[in-house]
C-alpha cells in the first residue's frame, strides 16, 4: 500500500464525513469534529484495503475479482 492509496482513503474519509455532517447532522462542516470523524473513517477504508481484501482473494479468488476495482 503507497502513501497515494492512504492519502485517498484519507480523504474519501473526510469527504463523507463532511456530507454526512451537513445532511444528516445539520452541524458545521469547517470544524475539528468533521477531520476527526473523517480520519476515522479513513483509518477504517485503509484497514479494510490492508486486510478484509487480501483475506477475501486469498480465501476465494472468484470473490476477489468481484470487489471494486477488482485489485
Amino acid at each position: 500500500m503507497d502513501t497515494q492509496t492512504i492519502i485517498d482513503a484519507v480523504m474519501r474519509g473526510v469527504a463523507i464525513a463532511a456530507v454526512n455532517r451537513a445532511v444528516f447532522e445539520r452541524k458545521a462542516i469547517f470544524s475539528m469534529g468533521t477531520v476527526n470523524q473523517g480520519l476515522r473513517l479513513g483509518a477504517a477504508s485503509a484497514g479494510y484495503d490492508l486486510v478484509v481484501k487480501p483475506a477475501i482473494k486469498t480465501v476465494s479468488p472468484q470473490l476477489g475479482a468481484m470487489l471494486p476495482n477488482g485489485k
